[in-house]
């Protein structure tokens, strides 16, 4: 008895030790917090007096009881509620999860009120048992950038083709399963239960995505709302009898079960300190009346009972070892996982009054001496499960449970599961350095083997070379075929680079049909490295061209273009080495294709060109040489609803010079400051010209980020509109993604500027670069233009319909105008018009004209109506 007691004590002094850690300073009082609710189910609804209810809306009743809070509910759709909550129309919504992008809008506590996790439903008739049941079946999701995103790229990785219809709200989604329309659906697990139970469907086995559930609040706002709200939590969650789990266990039925916690280290000890607590309760009335101690004995029991209901619903594994290394308890998980029976001494939490599970060799010799020592010992480890045969990888955390007199008599052991984690670390490790197609080095790992190369060849330690192979007319095959067939050819040629080059060397597809070869080791001087090199370029050369690669159910014959340059001492950096092999493989395509050119200083031509096109460029401003040309948009019922304007430069000895070219090469240079402002007086000119003809749709021009931050372009702006008369209210100017990445603040100062003046901004280009939405939402944008490289592929690739429409869902989200540029051909306007594209441009609709032209077609058509 007196053993007893002492071990009992060493848990209450555990617990109150750890209990007074966990003590904060009160939170300031709020008077009355506007809170915005959705209808989700058993996690958040709405009672019949209006106050919030489900789990975390009880969580939050019973914390503004005690704080003296006012709570004034709000009744909104979830995306309702959040752009409430980001314009400050909400205090606080409860159940949002913590992403990246969120927290720079919104403030959330510290300790997550709930863990959630998002679980696929589907029709009894349905078998799905895992993941991989998934395949080619239509699976759909909530429309949002978190689970849509996740889903869009987990399942590709695992090699499975499922067919993901995003849904506006989740209703919608269980009515579309329940009609037979689709096959399943992805769900949060509180809110999917209770969807599931009222459409007749069933729960699977499938989840992924866990996630924290918050409070949030506008950022900069009610913290000391969430500090009353995260002090309240760490008190009720290490209080096995708290107010918390009996929300819990109210809640708790075959529709919801408890949430999934995924509790810390730390909460696994204040729970065993509160069953301590409990104990000692129990045994210190032992004295008392026979009435007294029947009630406190089921007043133990109750809290043993609970405690056990909850450890049973975490995802962790948990087990309590003696110094025999003998399990005296394990919760639900731990023996589903180690397989061991579900025997009386399993459904109790009191390791003191249980007998001996079994062994189930979870301590080593090793750390058995150091738990002994009062050490604690975090790792991870990997655990083979006898069930399964598969070994997963757990972050263990083994503590000792010591007695007053400072022995220690038990060893508790937490195993969270980390399986999933470290696989995902290892493809995304995998993927940022690799192709995904051929699974060669990518373009950063080439970089990366070359900057350790050089240093070698400027010692004199041997030459190396870089070769950049280009496939040719492989565009043809894409367009006459298929992007399938397209990358069968381009997985072949990865193949049968590796196979005739060296170990040593470095075979990366840089991109597209592009390919780089690092040859390192050539030989000890110039003459003999550059022999072996070509060499080897010829080989490569051949290998393509000699044996038909056969995608599908034809042949094919491709030949390269190869571009080589030698690293040498004294040789140059590596982006001069890439730039002088690329200027090769150029070369080699100019001249037919299908050779190798080696580097030399005749290259060169290249950089002269630049040259002559930028003094010709200087003296062609302000002359005929230099036009704009206009290029409508039309709507999906025919209307022109814009234009953009397109400058065109004719040289007088050279001919057309593309855009392409000499627009990049005044962006480098001030000249692209006198472009724009010519655009601009142009533009404002046809706005006018149009408005004689009584057309009112806008003009767009293209605006440089270098001209657009430029401190006196706003002003120059407005100089130009006062002195013309021309509607700014109709002129429209697009920039490109990379305008706000230097300094999004300035950005948008002084895209508010110019919005004064009544001009819309457009993003050009857009999908093409690495736009930070949370940076989008901040700008002041009116139109999306989806650039034609995603508009090529449509309808036939996967990946571009499954940009193209998530740009579409998005902008619609966001009430943005969108644009399609570059549609050449009706399957694309088909598809583009069926998903909500406002507008579209591009050769199927009309090519770029003189704007002279147009107001004359303008006229004609007037003309022949009247």
């Amino acid at each position: 008895m007196k053993n007893h007691l002492r071990s009992v004590c060493a848990y209450v002094c555990l617990f109150f030790v750890l209990g007074s850690a966990c003590l904060l300073p009160h939170a300031a009082r709020a008077t009355t917090l506007t809170v915005g609710v959705s209808n989700m189910g058993t996690l958040l609804s709405a009672a019949p007096n209006g106050q919030p209810d489900g789990i975390l809306g009880a969580i939050l009743s019973e914390i503004a009881r005690q704080e003296n809070w006012t709570l004034k509910t709000d009744l909104c759709e979830w995306r309702d509620c959040m752009r409430k909550l980001r314009a400050g129309e909400l205090d606080l919504l409860p159940a949002v999860s913590l992403t990246p992008d969120r927290t720079t809008v919104l403030d959330y506590h510290q300790t997550p009120a709930l863990q959630t996790w998002t679980q696929v439903y589907t029709r009894p008739d349905k078998q799905l048992h895992t993941i991989q049941d998934l395949d080619g079946l239509r699976l759909s999701t909530l429309a949002s950038p978190t689970q849509y995103s996740y889903l869009e790229t987990l399942l590709p990785s695992l090699g499975l083709k499922t067919h993901l219809t995003p849904s506006e709200t989740l209703i919608q989604g269980f009515q579309q399963v329940q009609a037979g329309q689709i096959d399943a659906i992805a769900a949060d697990f509180f809110f999917g239960n209770t969807m599931a139970h009222q459409y007749g469907l069933v729960s699977t086995p499938i989840i992924f995505l866990p996630a924290g559930l918050y409070y949030a609040a506008p950022k900069g706002r009610n913290a000391d709302v969430l500090r009353a709200i995260d002090r309240h939590l760490s008190t009720w969650k290490a209080d096995s009898d708290s107010v918390y789990y009996r929300i819990l266990t109210r809640w708790d039925s075959s529709r919801a079960r408890p949430p999934d916690t995924r509790a810390a280290p730390g909460y696994g000890l204040l729970a065993l300190a509160a069953v301590g607590l409990v104990a000692l309760l129990a045994l210190a009335c032992a004295g008392y009346t026979r009435r007294r101690a029947r009630r406190q004995t089921q007043h133990l029991q109750a809290a043993e009972h609970r405690l056990s209901t909850v450890l049973d619903h975490i995802d962790d594994l948990i087990c309590i070892e003696d110094q025999d290394r003998r399990c005296r308890y394990a919760n639900r998980p731990f023996r589903e996982f180690f397989d061991l029976p579900a025997t009386p001494s399993s459904t109790t939490f009191n390791p003191d009054t249980s007998r001996a599970l079994m062994h189930v060799d979870g301590i080593s010799d090793a750390e058995l001496q150091a738990l002994a020592q009062g050490e604690s010992i975090v790792t991870q480890e990997q655990r083979p499960s006898p069930r399964t045969g598969c070994t997963h990888t757990f972050q263990s955390v083994k503590l000792p449970l010591q007695n007053p007199d400072g022995t220690t008599g038990m060893f508790c052991t937490i195993l969270t599961d980390i399986t999933a984690r470290r696989q995902a670390e290892e493809l995304a490790r995998h993927n940022a350095f690799h192709d995904p197609l051929t699974g060669l080095p990518n373009r950063i790992l080439l970089l990366d083997r070359l900057e350790q190369t050089l240093p070698g060849a400027r010692r004199g330690a041997g030459c190396s070379a870089v070769l950049i192979l280009d496939l040719d007319d492989f565009k043809k095959l894409n367009d006459s075929r298929s992007h399938a067939i397209g990358d069968q050819v381009l997985r072949e040629v990865a193949r049968r680079l590796k196979e005739h080059t060296l170990e040593r060397d470095m075979v990366s597809r840089v991109s597209g049909d592009e390919f780089m070869v690092l040859l390192t080791q050539l030989g000890p001087d110039l003459e003999t490295s550059t022999r072996r090199a070509l060499k080897i370029a010829e080989r490569l050369r051949l290998v393509l061209a000699s044996a038909p690669l056969e995608p599908g159910d034809q042949a094919c014959v491709f030949t390269a273009s190869l571009g080589l340059t030698l690293l040498h001492p004294g040789g140059t950096t590596a982006g001069d080495a890439i730039r002088e092999a690329d200027l090769a493989m150029q070369r080699a395509k100019m001249l037919g294709g299908n050779q190798t050119v080696i580097y030399d200083h005749t290259l060169q031509a290249d950089f002269e060109q630049r040259l002559w096109m930028e003094k010709d460029l200087t003296q062609a401003l302000n002359t005929s040489q230099l036009a704009m040309h206009i290029q409508p948009q039309y709507a999906r019922d025919g209307r022109v609803t814009g234009a953009e304007l397109l400058a065109r430069w004719t040289h007088p000895d050279h001919g057309p010079v593309s855009p392409a070219l000499f627009v990049p090469l005044a962006e480098e240079t001030s000249l692209i400051n006198h472009l724009t402002y010519w655009s601009l007086g142009v533009a404002c000119q046809a706005l006018l010209d149009l408005q004689s003809l009584d057309e009112t749709y806008p003009i767009s021009i293209n605006i440089s980020p270098r001209v657009l931050m430029d401190p006196g372009f706003g002003e120059s702006v407005r100089g130009q509109l006062k002195r013309t008369g021309a509607p700014g209210n109709r002129l429209i100017f697009e920039i490109t993604e990379g305008v706000w990445i230097q300094d999004v603040d300035a950005t948008v100062q002084r895209m508010r500027e110019l919005n004064r003046l009544g001009i819309r901004f457009s993003v050009d280009d857009f999908g093409t670069g690495y736009s930070n939405l949370s940076n989008l939402m901040r700008l002041p944008i009116f139109e999306l233009k989806i650039d034609k490289s995603l508009i090529r592929n449509l309808p036939d690739d996967p990946d571009s319909i499954a940009i193209a429409r998530l740009i579409l869902a998005m902008a619609e989200q966001l009430d943005l105008w969108v644009v399609a540029e570059g549609v050449e051909d009706e399957p694309q306007a088909e598809f583009l018009a069926r998903h909500g594209c406002d507008a579209m441009q591009g050769y199927l609709l009309a090519r770029p004209m003189p704007i002279d032209a147009w107001l004359t077609s303008i006229r004609q058509r007037r003309t022949g109506r009247d």
